[in-house]
């Protein structure tokens, strides 16, 4: 399989972690519309991170 398709398999993956582990670490019972973006924008920069730092 080619790299490039690993690495972005593996962001997906990163994506996905980070975004629920973010709730269940913040630990929110309510919704709120803020919190739900700071999720998704920390997911973007953790699959970001590994993205390039997995660029050889």
């Amino acid at each position: 399989m080619n790299t490039k398709i690993k690495r972005a398999i593996i962001s997906v993956i990163v994506f996905v972690v980070i975004y629920f582990l973010a709730g269940f670490i913040i630990r929110w019972s309510n919704y709120d519309m803020y919190l739900e973006a700071l999720k998704v924008l920390t997911a973007v920069i953790g699959a970001g991170c590994y993205w390039v730092g997995s660029n050889e």
